[in-house]
């Protein structure tokens, strides 16, 4: 086969491969949290360590990513990529391997740490290896192939948890393995930049800012007047001003301070937390009302969420092409901010026994408007990110996405429990129970609310459940108007800052 022949190929299969690679990302939680119930009973996991079991690998990535963004400008993208794959694999048989609790979290630690460096390598490769006028349509196939590996890769994963909870485990070093073959025949080589210097202040203060805010957000859950709430929360946004401060004062700083500043940049990061806070409560709290409420089994909910995901992906395919040159970005996330916006109001309908079809339409309006909003975000990003800091300034779309979608779920578990759970004494009464129950219903509230199984005794099980059901729809009903005009705000912000930023470019046009 003729060289030329050869590059074709490599350009056709690029795109696709480093969708398949950040899936990865995405494949790794959702197979470990179905496979966290059986090992946290073989590793005896309970309280504090089953929480942090839960959470240790979205904190060791958030603190980490940028480091990682860096190192790929530093060291090159590939080899960075092929580094990130090996820790990955290490991290996964790690936890496969744990015979103590200890081990187990090191090994998913390890895994967040190599799996946020592979979606920030991935994403950062695919305007490396599409010319300029396609760049919006290479990020809509690789968001089409990133929903493609998720599905495949959690039912696969799922079912080997039924099976047996370390045999999950391999799934993930199986694709590594594969992936670390395939990559020098399918990336080319990107060159990093020896001259950047690491900006230490920087790169600390915002990782040591992101795990305090994000460990604040996962205890919201258990009041906003608690200290695991508070305290680590505000003094996260406190590190973020310093963080800011001292990039301000810094030569080289991890990207300039000045972005904050461009409408576009800042449109795409309110657009990202809206869109991850969106995105977080409709795949978590539809999960639970099929599983908690609607007696789905864990396979049962993956198949549910099928249209939502096929219509994300293949949406964002169109999203893409539309997005080509001559195509308004504005117009484009406008339509589908409306969309999404519609989408998770028309999931107000549910009740108890909403049967699966009057919700497609809702699921359906929530992927496409997903789409919409996504692919041009993305571009936004890629489009502001500096030549010297680019795979830092990429890296920061994962760390707001971690912002919006750790918001999304404490804030639809607060308001759930707020809207549905309020009056339990009077339901409980009106039910005929008495107030003896209020001990096991209350930690019942609580696994219930994290999606966790749930398990009542007793003559009055039967009852209590269909009072947790009840309260639980009724919860879930107001959370998605609350969340809709939540988004709804945000999206209106970024169009805003989107504007601002159309007007900043023409100014620049005309003094240059």
């Amino acid at each position: 086969m003729r060289v030329g022949n050869l590059r074709e190929l490599q350009s056709l299969a690029c795109i696709p491969f480093l969708g398949i690679l950040a899936s990865l990302q995405l494949i790794d939680p959702s197979v470990a949290n179905i496979a966290l119930v059986k090992a946290s009973d073989t590793l005896q996991m309970q309280g504090a360590v089953l929480a942090l079991g839960a959470s240790v690998s979205t904190l060791a990535q958030a603190a980490s990513v940028l480091v990682m963004g860096y190192f790929g400008d530093r060291f090159g993208r590939r080899r960075v990529l092929a580094a990130s794959l090996l820790l990955a694999l290490f991290g996964n048989l790690l936890s496969m391997l744990a015979g103590e609790a200890g081990l187990f979290l090191l090994g998913r630690a390890l895994t967040g740490i190599a799996l946020g460096s592979v979606l920030t390598s991935t994403f950062a490769s695919v305007r490396f290896v599409t010319p300029a006028a396609g760049v919006s349509a290479a990020l809509g196939l690789w968001n089409l192939l990133i929903v493609v590996g998720f599905i495949s890769g959690s039912l696969l994963g799922g079912w080997m948890a039924t099976i047996n909870w370390r045999l999950s485990f391999l799934l993930v070093p199986i694709i590594c393995s594969a992936s670390l073959l395939l990559l020098p025949a399918l990336l080319p080589a990107i060159p990093g930049n020896r001259a950047l210097k690491p900006d230490l202040p920087g790169l600390a203060s915002i990782a040591l800012a992101m795990v305090l805010f994000l460990f604040g957000i996962n205890h919201a859950a258990l009041g906003l007047r608690s200290p695991s709430f508070w305290l680590p929360a505000s003094s996260g946004l406190l590190l973020f001003v310093l963080h800011i401060s001292l990039e301000r004062r810094s030569r080289k700083p991890m990207f300039p301070p000045r972005l904050y500043l461009r409408g576009f940049f800042a449109a795409a990061v309110i657009n990202g937390i809206g869109w991850n806070v969106a995105q977080a409560v409709v795949q978590l709290q539809t999960s639970n009302f099929w599983q908690l409420v609607q007696g789905y089994s864990t396979s049962a909910v993956a198949f549910a969420q099928l249209p939502f995901l096929i219509c994300f992906g293949v949406a964002g395919i169109y999203a893409g092409r539309w997005m080509g040159p001559g195509r308004r970005t504005l117009v484009l996330m406008t339509g589908g901010s409306l969309t999404l916006v519609l989408g998770l109001a028309l999931f107000a309908i549910v009740q108890v026994q909403t049967p699966y079809w009057q919700l497609l339409p809702a699921l359906m309006l929530a992927g496409l408007g997903l789409a919409f909003v996504a692919v041009p975000q993305s571009a936004l990003f890629v489009q502001e990110a500096p030549e010297d800091c680019f795979g830092s300034v990429l890296a920061f779309r994962t760390t707001s996405g971690q912002l919006g979608f750790a918001f999304g779920l404490a804030a639809s578990g607060t308001m759930i429990s707020g809207f549905g759970f309020h009056d339990l004494h009077s339901r409980m009464q009106a039910a005929g129970l008495g107030l003896e129950h209020l001990p096991q219903l209350d930690e019942q509230i609580r696994l219930f609310l994290r999606n966790s199984p749930i398990s009542l005794e007793g003559s009055a099980s039967e009852q209590l459940l269909k009072l947790l059901q009840e309260a639980y729809t009724q919860g879930l009903a107001g959370t998605m108007l609350v969340v809709a005009v939540i988004t709804g705000l945000l999206f209106g912000i970024s169009l805003l800052l989107l504007i601002i930023g159309r007007e900043q470019q023409l100014l620049h046009q005309e003094g240059s």
